[in-house]
């Protein structure tokens, strides 16, 4: 059974062999099966497209999965770029206390 010309594309943009996308186009086509009843309506197709792109997407996560070191240094940027924010609020937090002890 040939797969869409384009699945060749997806699995290089997934970053998955061809091989393995073909086995997860063959799974959403008896998924859409399953679901639809009919074989060739845009409903089969649009269903096998639906789920192949969830199939690739969970590949993808299945994959992706952070090293110790990176984590940790990506965790410290995160907290590191939230810093101005969290000054910005606590001067405002302290403008809008001393404020209020103005008027108070």
């Amino acid at each position: 059974m040939n797969g869409p010309m384009i699945l060749p594309w997806i699995a290089h943009k997934a970053g998955i062999s061809e091989a393995r996308a073909e086995e997860l186009w063959r799974e959403s086509l008896c998924h859409a099966t399953d679901v639809t009843g009919w074989v060739g309506t845009s409903d089969y197709w649009e269903a096998a497209e639906r789920h192949l792109h969830k199939l690739i997407g969970r590949e993808i996560k299945s994959n992706c999965l952070p090293t110790p070191e990176i984590s940790g240094w990506v965790r410290l940027q995160s907290r590191m770029a939230h810093l101005p924010l969290l000054a910005a609020e606590n001067c405002s937090v302290a403008w809008a206390r001393l404020l209020a002890a103005r008027a108070a």
